[in-house]
This record gives structure tokens, C-alpha cells and sequence, in this order.
């Protein structure tokens, strides 16, 4: 080989060649294969969720860059008009003070020219109690505290219904619409609560039917621990949960269930307004009751009555209005025992008592004595159960320490609104009850007080002075064959006794004198069958010759 330099420079190239042809027979050069195909961006997809929000809700934006290549999917966002847009990769949120359309735009990062838009439609304010087009369906039981937005928006519970468990608690906001299906329940259980949170006349929340031709069913509230809480709040058209052995009602609330245990209070209302019921408003069961601070409950249109309750419940009716319906009165249900001291206000509706008999006293084992309070304008009615007469009510009970309980009635009126006690029937006869029993009751006072339509068999076998071969039947029936209750003289005053099948007032305790004392002075007797006052039984010595009465 020659040492000149083109033959070394020959060599060198040569040398390149053969490296360079190695290299690119291995995909030299450090590349990994042949270059990759271009980024083609076809198109982007956005879009919302929901695509209809009122002011200040929010929406969630999604884009999908449609691509072939090597293109990146990252987008940019904007909106138009302006409102508040978070990006955040390929999702951003978005929410607007103002009502409209707005656009929101996503474009691809690869290829400006490609983009894609979602429109999100903001509802302004809408009147309370209207839905404003946004609905948010409800298909599974609240176990974890929620709220359900209001202003409008549409909560939409299937007829399956829902449940609230554990010890969540289901908030309704002021002005939220709650569309049920037909036969729909939310149901509360545990300790959890339901609260339905207005705030005004212009700011509550609305129950109403999905369906306008098909009722719904009800808030219920299950055990003694739940709360069912309603402030400004309005139940259109429920009550029909069917089946059998069900009380439709639109609410339906249960307390401890214990004979003896005083209401529970699980059910609070507030301005609240129950309309249309398929059958009754409110059903208090197993010493459930209204809690303390209650006021402000209407219920109208029912085609039942306004309020089914036990009796120890009777007196946590708040105030409010219970007429319009198709049977206005107030049904006690299960017991009608009073057990504790009960005062009742006239809530404008007559109260009904459908019992055989009627307790006012100490349960067992308990001594402190038990008073009902009757405020004026009470109307109780009593209707003939089974066939037979109804009630018998008795004050205290009879007999030696420590078995003679007292019961005390309290019952003055005034003369503009008296206290009525009379049938329960819609046409009312002389015995269709049989009357009122102040046993062992000292302390009782009756003052404008009206008695009528009672008398019917007492069961009762006094021994006392009455006329010889009469039974102890009578409106009015006092003492308990003893000397541990006489009553005083002005036990009933500025009162009225009229149409008992028996006696106005059968005398049945023991005392010197047969005919002391008088309780039929100052007070009216009317179209009773005998005479207004039996003779009572001597404290000693015997009855006079075939018996008699104090006053004819």
C-alpha cells in the first residue's frame, strides 16, 4: 500500500462506509425503528354533567380527544360568556352566577385547529315550590349524612322509596321539590332523622307527586330514636301506601311502644301544611308524640281525618288547623288510657274515643295521682263499640289503701266555650254511652260542662239509697261506695245533664245524709229518663223505705 494520501484518505472513507452500513443494518444511528407515523387529531367530544344547573350548582366537563398517531389527549379550556371554569386535565367544572347558555370549548393541545364545545344551561331563580327542570333521581337508602339541594331543583324517588339508616341525617334545603312516585316512602330508621330545612313563607320545601294523578306514600319514621323534623314544609298528595293492615297516612311516626312509658317525642313540625291526603294527615303510634316546641301544623283535604294519636300523645297537638277534611276529628287510637297527668286544648276539631272503657289513674305499681286537664271548647266523643255502648270513664279507682288511685278530672270551661262530653254517633240517642265515673277523685272540679246522650248499663252495683228496682245507670256517676271520696258541694257548677237513659247523677258515696250533698244546684237537667240526683248511701243506719232521689 502506498503511503501517499489519498491512498490513507481512501482507506479512511472506506472504513466510515462499512461502520455506517453495520449501524444501519442494526437500526443504528441510536434510533429504535423507522420514524413514528404523524399526530393526526380527528376531532374532540366534550361533554357536561349535568348539562342544566341553576346559579351557583356545578357542572363536570369532560373532552376525548379522537386521535391517530402519536398525539397527546391534553386540552385547553375556555368558556363564553365567562363564568367560573376549574381545569383540571382532561375534566373541568363550571358554575355561573347569572342565568343563560354558556358555551364551554375544549381544545387539543396537539392541533389548535380541533376542538370540541358542551353547552351548560344556567337557571336563574325560579318562585319556590316550582321545579326549575333539574332532576336528581333517588334510588338508594341514605346511610351517610346528605343534603338534597334546593332552589328548585326536582329529587325524584322511585316507587320502591328509600330509606335513611344508621344514624344519618337527611336534609332537605329550602325550595327543593321532592317528586314521589305512586305508593313511594322514605322511611327513617335507627337513629337517623329526616329534616326538611325552610326557612319562610317564601323559602320551604315541597313533597309533592310525581305523578299527579297517583298519591304517594309516606314520611315514616320507625322507632323511638328516629326524628322526622319539618319547618316550612308542605306534603301535597300522599297517603296511600296499600296494602293490608296499613294506615295511610302521610305521616306515620312510632314511639316506644310500652304501656305505661310516656310519649316519645319523634316528630317535629314547624308552619307545616298537610294537603290532600288520600286518607289521614298524621298517625301517632306506640306513644309516639309531637315534640314540645311544635307549632304551626295545617291539615286540609284529607279524605280521612286530620290526625290519628294515643291518647298520652293527645296533648303534644300543637296549634294549628284541622277542618276540611272528610271526617274532621281527632281519632285516639290503640290505648285511651291516661296514665299520667294529660292537659288536652281545643284544637277546633271534636276528639273521638272509641273505648269500652276508659282509665284515668296510676298504672301499676306507681301511687302519685293522675289529672286530666280539659281546656275549654274540648268536645270528646264517645261511640257505641261492637255494638255495645261506649265508654265508661273512670277517675280513680276503688277500694282500701293502697288500691283506691286517685284520678282527677279538670274540667272548667267557660260559658262562651263549654266542655262537651256526648256520642260519638252520627245520629245520637240516650245511651249511646254509658258515662263518666269519678271514682276515687278528689280534687276533680266540673264547670261549664256539658254531658249527653250516656246512661246506657253501667255495670255497676252501688248499694246506695237510688230508688228501689232501678239499676246504677246515669250520666254522671260520683263516689266509690265509701266515705274516701264525698264531694263537695260545687263539684259541677253552670253545667248541663241531658238525654241520660239512667239518672243525671248517680250519688255513690257514703256520708250521714242521704241527700247531702246537692250537686244539681246551679246546673241544668234535660230530657233524662229519671230523676237528676240519686240518694247516697248512709254512713249509717239504712236507706230510707224504697230509696229516692236527692232532687227530682
Amino acid at each position: 500500500m502506498k503511503a501517499d494520501g489519498k491512498t490513507v484518505r481512501w482507506a479512511g472513507m472506506a472504513s466510515t462506509a462499512l461502520a455506517a452500513l453495520v449501524l444501519a443494518s442494526c437500526g443504528g444511528s441510536g434510533s429504535d425503528g423507522p420514524a413514528p407515523p404523524a399526530c393526526t387529531v380527528n376531532g374532540v367530544n366534550v361533554t357536561a354533567s349535568p348539562a342544566l344547573i341553576v346559579a351557583g350548582m356545578t357542572s363536570t366537563l369532560t373532552a376525548t380527544v379522537n386521535s391517530t398517531g402519536s398525539c397527546t389527549a391534553g386540552v385547553t379550556w375556555s368558556a363564553t360568556p365567562a363564568g367560573t371554569l376549574t381545569p383540571s386535565g382532561s375534566t373541568a367544572t363550571f358554575t355561573a352566577a347569572a342565568s343563560g347558555a354558556y358555551t364551554v370549548r375544549a381544545t387539543s393541545t396537539a392541533d389548535s385547529g380541533r376542538n370540541g364545545t358542551a353547552t351548560v344551561t344556567v337557571q336563574g331563580p325560579v318562585a319556590c315550590g316550582q321545579a326549575n327542570g333539574v332532576v336528581i333521581a333517588h334510588d338508594a337508602d341514605v346511610t351517610a349524612s346528605e343534603t338534597w339541594a334546593g332552589d328548585g331543583i326536582t329529587h325524584a324517588v322511585p316507587a320502591a322509596g328509600l330509606s335513611v339508616r344508621g344514624g344519618a341525617t337527611l336534609t332537605v334545603a329550602p325550595c327543593a321539590v321532592v317528586a314521589l312516585a305512586a305508593g313511594a316512602s322514605i322511611s327513617v330508621r335507627d337513629t337517623s332523622r329526616l329534616v326538611a330545612a325552610g326557612t319562610g313563607d317564601t323559602r320551604f320545601v315541597t313533597f309533592r307527586r310525581a305523578d299527579a294523578a297517583q298519591a304517594w306514600g309516606q314520611l315514616r319514621g320507625y322507632t323511638e330514636t328516629t326524628l322526622i323534623d319539618l319547618a316550612h314544609t308542605r306534603l301535597e298528595g300522599g297517603g296511600a301506601v296499600g296494602g293490608a293492615n296499613t294506615v295511610n297516612s302521610v305521616i306515620r311516626v312510632a314511639g316506644a311502644g310500652v304501656f305505661g312509658t310516656l310519649p316519645t317525642p319523634v316528630l317535629r313540625v314547624n308552619q307545616v301544611v298537610i294537603q290532600g291526603s288520600a286518607d289521614t294527615g298524621v298517625s301517632l303510634e306506640d306513644q309516639a308524640a309531637f315534640t314540645a316546641d311544635s307549632q304551626s301544623l295545617t291539615v286540609s283535604g284529607a279524605t280521612g281525618r286530620p290526625i290519628n294519636v294515643n291518647m298520652m300523645a293527645l296533648g303534644s297537638l300543637p296549634i294549628g288547623t284541622y277542618t276540611a277534611n272528610g271526617i274532621d276529628e281527632v281519632l285516639i287510637v290503640q290505648n285511651t288510657d291516661v296514665f299520667g297527668d294529660l292537659t288536652v286544648e281545643d284544637r277546633g276539631v271534636p276528639i273521638r274515643i272509641p273505648a269500652v272503657g276508659m282509665n284515668v289513674a296510676p298504672v301499676a305499681g306507681q301511687t302519685t295521682p293522675v289529672t286530666l286537664t280539659l281546656k275549654p271548647g274540648v268536645v270528646l266523643r264517645f261511640p257505641k263499640v261492637g255494638g255495645g255502648p261506649g265508654a265508661r270513664v273512670k277517675f280513680g279507682t276503688n277500694g282500701n289503701e293502697p288500691n283506691n288511685l286517685l284520678g282527677v278530672l279538670n274540667a272548667v270551661g267557660t260559658a262562651a266555650r263549654p266542655i262537651t262530653f256526648t256520642s260519638g254517633e252520627a245520629n245520637p240517642t240516650p245511651g249511646d254511652w254509658i258515662g263518666l265515673w269519678l271514682n276515687t277523685a278528689n280534687g276533680s272540679r266540673l264547670d261549664h260542662v256539658n254531658i249527653e246522650y250516656a246512661g246506657a248499663p253501667s255495670g255497676i252495683n252501688s248499694g246506695n239509697c237510688k230508688p228501689v228496682g232501678t239499676s246504677d245507670d246515669a250520666a254522671l256517676h260520683v263516689g266509690s261506695f265509701s266515705t274516701q271520696y264525698v264531694p263537695p258541694a260545687d263539684l259541677i257548677t253552670n253545667s248541663r245533664i241531658s238525654h241520660s237513659a239512667g239518672y243525671g247523677i248517680n250519688a255513690m258515696w257514703q256520708a250521714p245524709s242521704v241527700s247531702a250533698p246537692n250537686l244539681t244546684a246551679g246546673n241544668v237537667f234535660q230530657n233524662n229518663a229519671l230523676c237528676r240526683q240519686t240518694f247516697n248511701a248512709p254512713s249509717v243506719g239504712a236507706c230510707p223505705a224504697n230509696g229516692g232521689c236527692t232532687a227530682n
